[in-house]
């Protein structure tokens, strides 16, 4: 396809879209978002409040792993131009208090060793691994202010000349309508495409709900902690605080914060973040639900051709990451 300005719409304002509308920007096209949410919108339908990097591939993921890898090459690219990204490189630690597949031979067959910095088994005695710990890898990895991080590739959208319309479509085809010279559309909705895809795609579609507590103090590093039956991680926000969680419910659209997990969040994270306890206790800022968008199957990252207002036009979808977007 030629890139001589040809128009495409990018739907939805999150990470995604964001991040898809600036790609195609930079390779000569001319982009509109339609998104009814932007960054500096604090609303449950349009984007998680944690981010971090954190790779959801497994070993029969290649694709998944292709993403990650892209991503943390990305943003070590974007943190050596020391722009206002809400973007850090800090250590972390992984700890597992029990065996898994993943962490078999001391982490040898955790596929991204490689990929990140200081890469190092912790096992006992070791004074970053708790006593009740399996084991625990140390290596250096990014957390994200995502209020920053989405307004920064708004901006740069915005220099690139990026149109944007806040409105709320019916169906995938109205995009046409706004704009008519649009050869297609990049579908990135997120959860919100259950009401523009056919039935069958929408049985797909489901969130996984997440809670967090946003603290006062930015912890020294970031930690993650797989448990029986829990995560618990720690997750430095830069300029506002650290993020303790959490929780991963498929299915689960409630809204409100469960305030006996939020007493279970504190406990777990207490011993993972000690240097932020004021007088043994976390000085809590707020609470906080998310719906990571999920879809059986893992993301659709499909293209497809339409008939509309009579031109052939394509719709391609990008959505489904959950977690990792």
């Amino acid at each position: 396809m030629s890139t001589e300005k040809k128009e495409i719409v990018v739907l939805g304002a999150g990470v995604i879209g964001l991040q898809t509308a600036l790609t195609l920007l930079e390779f000569g096209y001319s982009v509109t978002i339609i998104a009814n949410y932007w960054p500096g919108d604090d609303h449950i339908e349009y984007t998680s409040p944690k981010y971090h990097w954190r790779t959801h591939a497994g070993p029969d993921d290649p694709q998944g792993r292709r993403f990650d890898k892209e991503t943390y090459e990305h943003w070590l690219e974007l943190v050596k131009k020391d722009e206002d990204t809400g973007l850090v490189l800090i250590p972390e630690i992984y700890i597992w208090d029990h065996p898994t597949p993943e962490i078999a031979n001391s982490g040898a067959s955790i596929w991204w060793s490689t990929l990140v910095p200081d890469f190092v088994p912790l096992t006992h005695p070791h004074p970053l691994l708790p006593a009740t710990a399996h084991f625990g890898i140390s290596y250096k990895s990014f957390c994200l202010n995502p209020q920053k991080y989405l307004a920064y590739l708004l901006s740069r959208n915005a220099d690139h000349g990026v149109k944007t319309h806040t409105h709320e479509v019916d169906s995938l085809t109205d995009v046409f309508e706004y704009v008519p010279e649009a050869v297609g559309v990049v579908n990135c909705t997120g959860l919100g495409a259950i009401d523009l895809v056919d039935p069958v795609e929408a049985e797909k579609l489901f969130p996984t709900r997440g809670q967090t507590i946003l603290v006062r103090g930015e912890a020294e590093m970031a930690r993650l902690r797989i448990g029986e039956g829990y995560i618990a991680y720690v997750i430095r926000r830069p300029g506002e605080g650290t993020i303790l969680g959490g929780c991963k419910v498929d299915g689960d659209w409630n809204a409100e914060v469960d305030k006996e997990l939020s007493k279970k969040i504190v406990e777990r994270c207490k011993i993972l973040a000690p240097e932020l306890l004021v007088d043994g206790e976390f000085e809590v800022i707020s609470e906080q639900v998310g719906r990571r968008p999920s879809r059986k199957g893992g993301p659709r990252i499909e293209v497809e051709w339409k008939e509309a207002e009579g031109r052939r036009r394509f719709i391609c979808h990008h959505y489904g990451h959950s977690g990792a977007g």
